[in-house]
């Protein structure tokens, strides 16, 4: 009988860890309960599901963001080894791998920390909102990433 009960221990200790790994996984984005989680960098609620963003370490840590530019401040600012950046589509809330993504920047685009960056699935999509908002440029994620600090004093933060 205790070779049963131990057994059916392990099985369950096994799958529990294994459910553990899987709410760990860097190959999709980590959940963000809008309106409860908070930025990693600001500390503020994440409200905007269209403009929060989202990465994963090597070692498995999620961090999440209300604002794009913050999420790229933060890890610049603390050198995080990054396993998979996240970013949503603006338009259709849809998570996408910050690599695969089209910025669109520009000083008139209202985000939570005022970095005015959003992200697009759709290349097209991109260029069509960028040509309506002044001073906007398309960016991928590699030259997004050079542009920090922001242009024009804009930092995200208010100091």
């Amino acid at each position: 009988m205790n070779i049963v009960r131990l057994t059916l221990l392990t099985t369950v200790v096994m799958l529990l860890l294994i459910g553990c790994k899987q709410q760990n996984n860097t190959d999709a984005p980590p959940e963000i309960l809008y309106g409860q989680d908070v930025c990693d960098r600001c500390g503020m609620i994440i409200s905007e599901e269209t403009m929060a963003a989202a990465y994963w370490t090597t070692s498995s840590e999620a961090y999440r963001f209300d604002d794009i530019g913050g999420m790229i401040a933060h890890q610049q600012e603390n050198g995080d080894e990054i396993a998979s950046w996240w970013v949503h589509d603006v338009n259709s809330a849809e998570w996408i791998r910050a690599e695969e993504a089209h910025f669109v920047m520009g000083a008139e685009l209202m985000t939570p920390m005022g970095f005015g960056i959003v992200a697009l699935a759709d290349k097209d999509a991109a260029d069509a909102l960028a040509y309506g908002v002044e001073g906007a440029m398309v960016l991928d994620f590699a030259s997004l990433q050079s542009q920090l600090p922001m242009p024009n004093g804009m930092n995200g933060m208010m100091e």
